[in-house]
């Protein structure tokens, strides 16, 4: 590993940030609201974007002017960093399939694409209607085409997905890998390793055989093919993993449902970057804070859904995800 750099105004400006993180009890708060629009009052009192003037069911418009906000301080806190970037290449393949699915369709994606990702909307539009990806990166153009020739052979959007998903997991290893940051890289190794998790609780509960799984399976994580082959054959697959840093997860969510499961998965991982806490002047703050960041926006989500749709307050806080703070 290269030498650790040191980020003495960076970090201090990210210790301010932390103080407005939201904790559990203003999400228990919101869970709590008697309506929607209490609970969206709530994030506004703590910074989010006024939502005096927004109907309820724009929120998602406050979420992402909140998240991009976050994005463009962490680029401007650490400019020569690309870290950032293994956050925003999710939004760039997110972005692809809407204008890939789109063009095969005919049908207008415009409403599903989504702002915040390292590549702009205008030049992935351009790139496709041109065919012209060598301004793009490798990994990129590779799976542009690879989706585009999978789908001419299957007439299946869904490979188009499958295709993305895992070129958005080779970026952000190859990203986590040029930064030399132990702390990014085993982020996305354990990313890595929890979405096959998750796929594999998914193709188990549908019934399907261990090809479907490793359709799906993304590599850059510590968990093998070997080691997912031994679970799928067994008839208690949480005890495959009792040797992994996984063992409690899968413990205590693989018989849980998978919204349970998916739950302790974000809390793992939420454990993992707390331990920035303790560095006092390196990148792992910043990174930190940008997980964290993301995983409030994602809690408020969950919770906003969840009230538009009548879910009763004891339910949606079974469903908070653990607090940076």
């Amino acid at each position: 590993m290269a030498e650790e750099k040191t980020y003495p105004y960076a970090v201090a400006r990210i210790r301010v940030l932390e103080k407005q993180l939201l904790n559990r009890q203003m999400f228990i708060q919101m869970a709590e609201a008697k309506s929607p629009e209490d609970s969206l009052r709530i994030i506004a009192e703590a910074g989010y974007a006024d939502t005096s003037n927004n109907n309820i069911h724009n929120f998602e418009n406050i979420l992402t002017q909140e998240l991009s906000k976050t994005y463009e301080i962490l680029k401007s806190l650490a400019p020569e960093e690309k870290f950032v970037d293994v956050f925003l290449y999710k939004n760039d393949y997110h972005n692809l399939k809407v204008l890939i699915k789109e063009e095969i369709s005919g049908v207008d994606g415009e409403k599903y694409l989504i702002d915040g990702g390292t590549i702009p909307l205008i030049k992935l539009r351009e790139s496709l209607a041109n065919r012209s990806f060598s301004d793009l990166p490798k990994v990129m153009s590779s799976a542009i085409l690879e989706a585009f020739d999978v789908y001419s052979k299957t007439q299946n959007g869904q490979m188009v997905d499958i295709v993305l998903d895992k070129a958005t997991f080779t970026s952000m290893k190859e990203t986590a890998k040029e930064s030399q940051n132990k702390f990014v890289i085993d982020y996305v190794m354990k990313v890595c390793d929890l979405t096959n998790l998750k796929s594999f609780i998914r193709v188990k509960n549908m019934k399907k055989d261990f090809d479907m799984f490793m359709n799906v399976f993304v590599s850059g994580g510590s968990l093998d093919k070997e080691k997912f082959l031994e679970a799928f054959s067994s008839d208690t697959p949480a005890s495959c993993f009792k040797s992994t840093s996984y063992s409690d997860v899968c413990k205590n969510g693989m018989d849980s449902g998978f919204t349970v499961f998916e739950k302790l998965c974000d809390d793992y991982l939420m454990e993992y970057v707390r331990g920035a806490k303790f560095k006092p002047l390196t990148l792992e703050p910043l990174i930190a804070y940008l997980y964290a960041k993301e995983s409030e926006i994602k809690t408020i989500r969950i919770i906003l859904t969840s009230k538009l749709n009548n879910i009763d307050a004891d339910t949606i806080k079974e469903r908070l995800r653990d607090a940076y703070v």
